[in-house]
């Protein structure tokens, strides 16, 4: 039985483990930007928009993507895009504020997973071509649609749903198909 202070401070302690979490991935996004040249080296001569390796760049990029874009996939899902259908992000409804830092936490998470589900996509030249374009514009729309979702506009949570659709349509399309985890641990960071 849970009780207003406790929930209260369950809602607390997931406000304070969001920056942690924020910060674990950018000390990891550090390093490997200064990966990303080496990876280039490799990638094709020709004069694309995103420079495609002509083979494999890294051992099991595909299993890697999958497993990265499913648990991103399946925190966007249950923590962000049902609870806004549901109306749960709507002033006045019930948990409003423990969806509010749940959705939080889980934007961090999917920024991280959709990050390193990029750089596997880039160390695979089929999946390179296809889905890196729409992949990174999931990473960079999750937290402003987010952010846009606390202050009563929720379009942009529309918007990463059309994306993550044009993904995994993609990727199945390419015989790479996506499991979404729906139960991912926001608490752990995994390599």
């Amino acid at each position: 039985m849970t009780t207003p202070v406790t929930r209260r401070l369950a809602v607390l302690l997931m406000i304070l483990v969001a920056p942690i979490a924020l910060l674990a991935g950018c000390k990891k996004s550090d390093s490997s930007s200064s990966a990303a040249p080496s990876s280039a080296v490799v990638a094709s001569q020709s004069a694309s928009a995103t420079d495609c390796p002509t083979s494999n760049t890294t051992s099991f990029a595909k299993t890697k993507f999958v497993a990265h874009s499913g648990l991103a996939f399946g925190a966007f899902h249950r923590y962000l895009y049902k609870p806004y259908k549901a109306g749960t992000f709507t002033k006045g409804a019930d948990g409003r504020l423990t969806a509010f830092a749940k959705g939080g936490l889980a934007a961090l998470f999917i920024k991280r997973e959709i990050r390193l589900a990029s750089e596997d996509v880039k160390a695979n030249p089929t999946l390179c071509r296809t889905i890196a374009a729409p992949l990174a514009r999931i990473g960079d729309t999750v937290q402003s649609a987010f952010d846009k979702a606390k202050s009563g506009d929720a379009s942009g949570l529309d918007d990463v749903q059309s994306a993550v659709t044009s993904v995994s349509s993609s990727s199945k399309k390419d015989g790479v198909d996506i499991t979404e985890n729906d139960n991912p641990d926001l608490n752990s960071v995994p390599s």
